[in-house]
């Protein structure tokens, strides 16, 4: 069990570091880039090792044999924390909007609010930062300790 634990944590640091590399990825307001969105390439690498974690959680909590009361605490503290990271997140890229906004009329004059909105959804350079940074993370975190004892629930309900 230590091993995997171990290799857990190991997983776990090589995500945070392609969270942060992918974070300082992220161009400064008012600049634009024309090379779309190297990030991307490292998120590539984020998602199998996501699916390790879950299965390494999965493996920890049929270890300790997890009580049916354990998991649904895990499951609603997990979905909370999740929540919670979504709606702090959603309040930092309103915030971070105001920011691009400021340095484009500090630049231009004026700041266009489509180009603004353009720039700011989805999965472009210019919002890394607030897709993957410490409470990204954490979010992550959770979700695959929330997937692994979701998968604790399904497999009790078919035993």
């Amino acid at each position: 069990m230590k091993a995997t634990k171990l290799v857990l944590l190991a997983v776990q640091l090589i995500v945070l570091v392609l969270f942060m590399g992918i974070h300082l990825m992220t161009a400064t307001p008012g600049s634009s880039s024309g090379n779309g969105n190297p990030a991307l390439l490292l998120l590539m690498i984020v998602v199998p090792l996501f699916i390790i974690m879950v299965l390494l959680w999965q493996r920890i909590f049929r270890y300790y044999k997890l009580t049916k009361q354990v998991v649904i605490i895990g499951l609603l503290f997990t979905s909370l924390h999740i929540i919670a990271g979504i709606m702090y997140q959603r309040m930092e890229l309103a915030n971070y909007r105001g920011v691009i906004e400021e340095a484009l009329i500090k630049q231009y004059g004026y700041a266009d609010q489509q180009y603004l909105l353009d720039i700011t959804s989805g999965l472009t350079i210019h919002v890394n930062n607030q897709y993957f940074n410490l409470n990204t993370f954490f979010m992550l975190v959770s979700f695959s300790v929330f997937i692994a004892l979701l998968w604790l629930v399904v497999l009790e309900e078919k035993n």
